[in-house]
């Protein structure tokens, strides 16, 4: 379902000559969708685990703060497909969860060192490109790295891995602790 979605957003700007490169799949959470079928695919626990770590926190955020509705009209195509593709990147990990995943601490590797190699390529691209894979080109207004951005300029990019700590410590310590709960 994930893919039909991202080939949705991709078919329609081509067939009416809107197509910009901004379009690549290279945003994490267009790699993540790719991640969802593989997943699909293999049933790898590294794969869930990015799935977990990358993709549920990305994907969470983008709906707290959507980007996209500053630019388009509620029921325009591109709007539909951004809600709906990142609804069904926070369903995907949450059910993995349901379904018997345990995040693992030292799997969270698996996640950082792809995680780490796909920035590097969204730089490149931003470099070469003018677009903003990642945000790393500056944050969108009304979300907490336009906020950062403000305040502390291009600096605010040094932010993302304590941003990631402060979503992962919850994220890895509480399912630990539910865990050693359960056990007793």
């Amino acid at each position: 379902m994930t893919l039909i979605d991202e080939l949705y957003k991709d078919i329609i700007p081509i067939m009416t000559g809107q197509w910009d490169l901004a379009f690549l799949p290279l945003h994490i959470c267009s790699i993540s969708i790719f991640a969802v079928a593989l997943h699909a695919i293999t049933g790898s626990d590294e794969v869930a685990e990015f799935l977990y770590a990358v993709t549920l926190p990305t994907a969470i955020m983008a709906l707290v703060f959507p980007n996209w509705t500053a630019m388009l009209p509620c029921c325009n195509y591109e709007s539909i497909h951004s809600f709906s593709v990142h609804i069904l990147l926070v369903i995907y990990p949450s059910m993995l969860l349901f379904g018997g995943f345990r995040p693992s601490f030292p799997r969270l590797r698996y996640s950082i060192i792809p995680f780490g190699a796909l920035t590097v390529i969204a730089v490149v691209a931003n470099a070469k490109l003018g677009t903003n894979f990642f945000f790393l080109n500056g944050g969108e207004s009304g979300n907490p790295l336009g906020f950062l951005e403000r305040y502390v300029g291009g600096w605010y990019v040094l932010a993302f891995p304590l941003i990631a700590a402060v979503c992962w410590l919850p994220m890895y310590l509480l399912p630990r602790r539910l865990g050693r709960e359960r056990g007793r």
